[in-house]
């Protein structure tokens, strides 16, 4: 499992997380299909479910609180 992430920046919308995450995952990022990744609330927040177009998992993304009172993004790549 190989761990990244990115701060949120207050206000943003979804679209430009999911182009973030996208980003952040470099190659893999080619092969996450939007129609069968999902963005989903949680009792710690909003998570992301990366998928492959043919369901499997590439990965989960999570938002936790940072230490300055913002939020930042953990990508959790499946290797």
């Amino acid at each position: 499992m190989i761990t990244d992430n990115f701060d949120d920046i207050n206000d943003i919308e979804l679209k430009e997380i999911w182009t973030m995450i996208v980003k952040k995952m470099k190659n893999e990022g080619e092969e996450i299909c939007p129609n069968s990744s999902s963005f989903y609330k949680t009792l710690d927040g909003i998570e992301c479910s990366l998928r492959k177009k043919n369901g499997d998992l590439i990965g989960i993304c999570y938002r936790e609180n940072d230490r300055s009172g913002g939020y930042r993004w953990i990508i959790e790549k499946l290797s």
